[in-house]
């Protein structure tokens, strides 16, 4: 603690000389700081001279412990003044004002250069999982069988809903997939059924898979509760009927049934065609006898023939074709996913393959939000795009008129007592709030893809936190900007993308204090509101950024993060004492599986 003695002097500690009250302030913080003062020492002796010092007149903070008259040097006009007696006083040229003795806040550099050894770039895996979108454009016929293929599937759902339902209430058990899929000959060849063996085998069985998922998932939750490890309100419930109005249906074919076609004209754009089962087309061909008795006459041929649907999109699968997906994105919008094992994907330029670009920066953390998308550990700012905040004027507007032409199709059937289908303008109504949300879904994506294509590009090891988004959501001062920010998008981008690219993803805590923290001396703040953009650390005097500090403690935490887990060239142990620790001997040192295959 700080001690006075010979009633004019304030005596630091070991090494550190005796400094007069009367001499400029800066000499003393500096010299302070320079010494590396114990924090105590610094917190007492500067906010102490600052109350007298910087309030009043330098020399006011001497009379509290002589009676002498005091000299005053260095930027302060007036010399000398008697005990008691008010010194008028003026700056001088040299004189400092707070902002000129505020710490330094630490960049990126300084965060990197405290680590002695930084994880280097992995070799890309040979062979990821990853999917590749087209949009198709079905014809009439074909689109009708979409829909009917989604509402089978729908009606085995709900038909597998009340199986479960019955045998719980009778027998006190349940159905999995092996016993449901078991009843699925029997119900295609039951009268009235038939309709169920017209869709692809591999999407009616899928039904089953996807129930039985759900129906382990309700178990495995309600477990967790009992057992007190989730709460009653985050846990799945018992599956559901599904309705006739939800647009979530898809249909699923497996992967050794479908065929693509790539347009030989342009070989370089993913564009050609697909062949699906279950869409074969029968043309009558007529063919006239030339000669015989029946010559002159016309004969038809039934020709069954597998008409395949036009496809655009932006990647050509290269690789082992899994399975595929089709969906409607929108009224007259059909998308087909194509899942697919095959080596990481590059960039092309014109048919030629483009490397990665060698990264920029050892590190770089984000702290994602709402004002700014992403604020990176070096200062730079990414603007939210807000797609939803464009264009919720035209959402609600359309919103509106939907539900007013829908609830007058209710009145008029409430009146008439009877079912009326939906109008021409009601459909046109709710097809034009789809294509907002479909404008919406895209932009995002878009944005989301180009600032985490760059992210792991120009780093080896991005740092970011891990997010409640589905929590943040819950406020509904936030729920708008967080839904239209995509955050959880990005972290889950993020992750695959470094992936394939041999790069490092760490994710912090999402309780670490990362904003609250001061990133120069650790100092913790007790509370930090949210509408605190900046903030001066008490400690250091350090000037922060809210998001600039919150970025460089997630790069200083998720570095440490990354070198405890070790890396494909750094064992555990080594990292251990990389980031302070001491190496434990034991079967915890050995090296990771991947220095061990060296």
């Amino acid at each position: 603690m700080p001690h006075f003695h010979g009633g004019t002097a304030l005596a630091g500690g070991p090494g550190v000389p005796e400094m007069r009250f009367g001499e400029p302030f800066r000499a003393g913080f500096v010299a302070l700081r320079r010494l590396d003062v114990q924090r105590e020492f610094l917190q007492a002796s500067v906010h102490r001279a600052l109350r007298y010092s910087v309030t009043s007149d330098p020399c006011s903070a001497a009379q509290m412990v002589s009676r002498d008259p005091i000299p005053c040097y260095g930027p302060f006009r007036r010399s000398f003044h008697r005990p008691g007696e008010r010194a008028t006083w003026v700056p001088g040229p040299d004189c400092m004002s707070l902002d000129d003795v505020q710490a330094d806040v630490p960049t990126e550099a300084d965060v990197l250069a405290s680590f002695p050894a930084l994880p280097d770039v992995m070799d890309p895996p040979d062979l990821v999982q990853q999917a590749s979108v087209f949009r198709i454009y079905p014809d009439d016929t074909q689109i009708a069988a979409f829909r009917q293929w989604i509402g089978a599937a729908r009606w085995l759902w709900n038909r597998y809903v009340e199986i479960n339902q019955h045998l719980y209430d009778y027998e006190g058990r349940f159905a999995f997939q092996q016993e449901l899929s078991s009843l699925l000959p029997q119900m295609k060849k039951a009268q009235g059924l038939e309709w169920l063996a017209e869709p692809p085998a591999s999407h009616i069985v899928d039904v089953s898979c996807r129930f039985d998922q759900s129906l382990r998932k309700f178990l495995d939750d309600k477990q967790a509760v009992r057992a007190g490890r989730m709460s009653k309100n985050a846990a799945a419930g018992f599956p559901r009927f599904k309705s006739k109005r939800d647009r979530e249906g898809s249909v699923y074919v497996s992967g050794q049934n479908v065929r693509l076609i790539r347009r030989e004209a342009n070989p370089h754009a993913a564009r050609g065609w697909v062949e699906l089962p279950a869409m074969d087309q029968t043309e009558v061909w007529e063919r006239t006898v030339k000669g015989g008795k029946r010559k002159g006459q016309v004969d038809e041929l039934p020709k069954p023939l597998r008409k395949a649907i036009r496809i655009r999109g932006g990647r050509w699968p290269e690789g082992h074709v899994q399975s595929v997906t089709i969906r409607e994105d929108a009224p007259g919008v059909w998308i087909m996913s194509v899942q697919y094992l095959g080596p990481p994907p590059k960039r092309k330029r014109r048919g030629e393959d483009i490397d990665v670009p060698d990264p920029e920066v050892a590190a770089r953390g984000y702290d994602l939000g709402c004002s700014s998308a992403a604020v990176g550990s070096d200062g730079s700012r990414l603007e939210p795009d807000r797609p939803l905040r464009k264009r919720v004027k035209r959402l609600r507007r359309a919103q509106r008129r939907s539900a007013r032409r829908r609830q007058a199709r209710l009145d008029q059937a409430q009146e008439k007592k009877k079912d009326i289908p939906r109008s021409r303008r009601e459909r046109r109504a709710y097809a034009e709030e789809a294509r907002i949300h479909h404008q919406v879904r895209n932009a995002r994506y878009n944005f989301t893809h180009q600032f985490t294509h760059r992210a792991t590009a120009k780093a080896v090891v991005t740092c970011a936190e891990d997010l409640n988004v589905s929590g943040m959501i819950r406020n509904p001062k936030l729920a708008l900007s967080v839904s239209d920010a995509g955050m959880g998008e990005i972290l889950r981008q993020l992750e695959y993308k470094s992936e394939w690219r041999g790069r490092h993803f760490v994710k912090i805590d999402r309780w670490a204090p990362s904003s609250k923290t001061c990133s120069g001396c650790d100092h913790k703040l007790d509370e930090l509101s949210l509408s605190t953009r900046r903030w001066v650390c008490p400690a250091c005097g350090a000037d922060h950024d809210r998001d600039e500090n919150a970025a460089l403690n997630i790069l200083r935490w998720g570095l440490k993060e990354a070198l405890r887990r070790g890396t494909p060239k750094v064992t555990p142990g080594e990292s251990r004492a990389l980031v302070g620790g001491k190496s434990r001997k034991g079967k915890r040192t050995r090296r990771n599986s991947a220095r061990k295959a060296q």
